[in-house]
């Protein structure tokens, strides 16, 4: 199959933080003149070599990127560095063969032997065009940054809405080449598909999934050159279909055959226990500060005295949510900065708290808190208005914005970065809780809440 086509999220709901973000401010380099070239190449087929004044309408998605990661990217790249990648779009599909003709676009001189490589590689100018800029995405810009499809599209829709078809698992990508865990972008040997967590009631609970397995195989498909949208892609699917990952849990190989369902990811799950009210938060969906304001005010007619916050395994979400969700518990102030090279940002606390001022809070993370749990995870211990117990959090403090293209797709582009208030920038290294603590998955909340509050 070609690497490029089937884009996905992840298997479950790592959702990355779009915003309004004012535009950078850069421009984008003027379309180099290139002289249009036809040539028979070695397979019989037909290879035209345009600029991007000359693009036909299939390929015109080439220079759109092209003038997007150049305007909108939160560094600079250079043209030989996309080429490359493009190049390495291309030379992940399966090959071709036929007399049909291809029509290749180059937005710079960099990229005229980049387009040698389509009519060997792709079936149709289309093919071409999308490949090029998979490759982009996936080998010149950071593990955050993507191509996606129309049918990606439907899945981030679907995620928002909490509507997903399939096993029911938050993933992430490892490279520990370095010694340290890294994102990385393109599986490889090195760079590994890992279990962040099943969701709970889910397909993959069910068949035994656990926490911190290592995804090598789908239906005995190798993944390496795949991204974690790929197999996003085809791990989802009908319910009731079966799916068969093969995983590597310690020293042991095992082969899980699991059947997909209709997967119901819960916001928000309260409860009272003693004088504690606990709240798990699970993603910063659109209408997640919505539901959590709700949950606050049902806990607060219960007269509890403290609220534990569990953060645990939340991938994140939409930057506004998480803006509006800080801002319940914070009466003034700020809540974060964006950073672009072009321009900062400061985003302030939006209405009043709901929260009450003199109760406590604690709030649980792990190193699946990600992304918009960060950032409130932060900026409430920063302002002292909440303790934070349990493992160092994932590291990602990068902004998202999505950019529709003329073929219905989108390039999602890391436009900023983010710190608190206080100037913490904890990309890479995470936010580190007050007390270091691992919370056992298999805690029931009656535990989850005393061991929280033995550890403030």
């Amino acid at each position: 199959m070609s690497r490029f086509v089937a884009l996905g999220l992840s298997l479950g709901l790592v959702l990355t933080a779009c915003t309004d973000a004012a535009p950078s401010g850069r421009t984008a380099p003027e379309p180099q003149p290139i002289a249009s070239t036809t040539t028979v190449v070695s397979n019989g087929r037909t290879l035209e070599i345009v600029g991007c004044n000359d693009a036909p309408q299939e390929a015109e998605i080439v220079c759109e990127a092209y003038d997007l990661i150049h305007t909108e990217y939160v560094d600079p790249v250079l043209d030989e560095d996309l080429a490359a990648g493009a190049a390495q779009g291309l030379e992940l599909l399966d090959g071709a063969v036929g007399s049909s003709r291809i029509v290749c676009v180059a937005p710079s001189e960099e990229f005229v032997e980049v387009c040698s490589l389509a009519p060997e590689e792709a079936k149709s100018t289309t093919e071409a065009a999308e490949a090029m800029l998979w490759g982009m995405a996936s080998f010149a810009l950071d593990p955050n940054s993507a191509y996606l499809d129309e049918a990606l599209l439907k899945l981030i829709k679907d995620d928002q809405d909490g509507e997903v078809e399939g096993i029911g698992a938050l993933v992430t990508t490892e490279d520990r080449s370095s010694g340290e865990a890294e994102q990385c972008g393109v599986l490889s040997e090195t760079c590994r598909l890992i279990i962040v967590s099943p969701i709970a009631g889910s397909p993959a609970e069910a068949s035994g999934i656990e926490q911190g397995d290592v995804i090598l195989r789908v239906d005995g498909l190798d993944l390496n050159g795949w991204t974690i949208d790929d197999v996003t892609a085809i791990v989802r699917g009908r319910a009731g279909t079966d799916v068969t990952l093969t995983i590597l849990r310690g020293e042991q190989t095992l082969d899980i055959t699991i059947t997909r369902a209709a997967v119901e990811i819960p916001v928000v799950t309260t409860e009272v226990v003693g004088s504690a009210g606990y709240i798990r938060l699970s993603q910063f969906t659109e209408n997640a500060d919505e539901q959590l304001q709700e949950a606050i005010f049902d806990l607060l007619t219960e007269g509890i005295e403290t609220l534990v916050l569990d953060l645990r395994d939340n991938p994140g979400g939409l930057l506004t949510t998480a803006i509006s969700v800080t801002s319940q518990f914070l009466p003034d102030g700020d809540v974060v900065e964006t950073r672009s090279p072009e321009s900062t940002r400061t985003y302030e606390v939006e209405g009043s708290p709901i929260v009450p001022e003199n109760m406590k809070v604690i709030v649980v993370v792990n190193r699946g808190s990600a992304s918009a749990s960060e950032l409130l995870s932060a900026v409430l211990q920063e302002r002292g208005r909440a303790t934070i117990v349990g493992e160092n959090t994932f590291g990602k403090n990068t902004v998202q914005e999505q950019f529709e293209l003329s073929n219905g797709s989108a390039m999602k582009l890391t436009v900023a970065r983010w710190v608190t208030p206080g100037g913490l920038d904890f990309g890479d290294v995470g936010v580190t809780p007050d007390t270091l603590e691992e919370f056992p998955v298999d805690l029931t909340i009656e535990a989850i809440v005393e061991l929280a509050l033995s550890l403030s």
